[in-house]
């Protein structure tokens, strides 16, 4: 049986698709690009996240990579790796490149949370998710931290007292503070939160404030603490509760550690170099 020339095409056409291979490291969801899961993201590899994300959202309902999805799971723990902070951390690459990295990465992830959080919804529909990318989030700030306390290192005492220095410094402070009070503001939404998410949600926040709260302006740690302390006996959750009792007394260790260590009275600055005397030798008296 000969074919036409009319079902010769549609023929040819799916041969060439079936048979043309993917590109090394490409991979697509529900038809969008996405970038390889199996390494580390870049701050570039989230924009092309979002990208393909926000396309989908707008046209598939509950169609966002789920944390225990058993085929999106995969692209969800990527989101929030460890690994992809290791490029930032490395230190045989130049620091201004990776504070720089640090500080877009920590933007993207502010506009994956957009996309995670619907705060006119009675419930999240993607509790577990976004409250991940919160504490995800708490994490890359910390790494911004290190790199910014390993840059101010490097400074001479003159360019740390530069104005735009420590204007610099202060708004990444001031960043840091307004992430820490947003998580916290997180952990009191019980109606929009399922309870197993808001307890997994405490114990993570447990390990990641101490990193953050060494950081933060020393106008902000004592009202964190306050707020801490009123949680850890009135949130609706034991394990919450539990959770945040813990964390006190770490945070409470570091703000001593921090108060003593500000108390302590400036190192003598080095002696003045002595004025050089040009005045003539006096001639001796015969």
């Amino acid at each position: 049986m000969k074919l036409t020339r009319r079902l010769l095409w549609p023929l040819a056409i799916l041969l060439l698709v079936i048979c043309q291979p993917l590109r090394a490291g490409e991979l697509f969801y529900l038809g969008e690009k996405i970038p390889d899961v199996q390494k580390p993201w870049d701050s570039a590899s989230y924009q092309q996240m979002i990208l393909a994300l926000q396309k989908l959202d707008k046209t598939q309902a509950n169609a966002l990579p789920r944390r225990s999805g058993e085929f999106t799971g995969p692209i969800y723990l990527r989101m929030v790796s460890v690994e992809n902070f290791k490029p930032q951390l490395n230190i045989y690459a130049p620091l201004e490149l990776r504070q720089n990295e640090a500080r877009e990465l920590l933007f993207q992830l502010k506009e994956l949370m957009r996309l995670y959080f619907d705060f006119s919804a009675k419930q999240q529909p993607y509790g577990a998710e976004a409250l991940g990318l919160m504490t995800y989030s708490m994490q890359q700030q910390a790494v911004l931290f290190t790199l910014t306390t390993e840059f101010w290192t490097t400074l001479s005492p003159t360019e740390q007292s530069n104005p735009v220095r420590l204007k610099g410094l202060q708004e990444t402070k001031a960043a840091a503070a307004m992430l820490t009070a947003s998580a916290l503001d997180y952990l009191e939404l019980s109606k929009q939160f399922s309870q197993e998410d808001l307890v997994l949600y405490g114990a993570e926040l447990g390990k990641q404030l101490p990193d953050l709260f060494v950081h933060l302006p020393s106008d902000v740690r004592p009202q964190l603490l306050a707020r801490i302390d009123s949680l850890s006996r009135q949130h609706p959750y034991p394990q919450v509760r539990n959770s945040l009792t813990e964390l006190l007394p770490v945070l409470l260790m570091i703000q001593a550690d921090v108060e003593k260590q500000q108390a302590q009275p400036l190192k003598n600055a080095a002696p003045a170099a002595s004025k050089l005397d040009l005045t003539a030798p006096k001639e001796p008296q015969l």
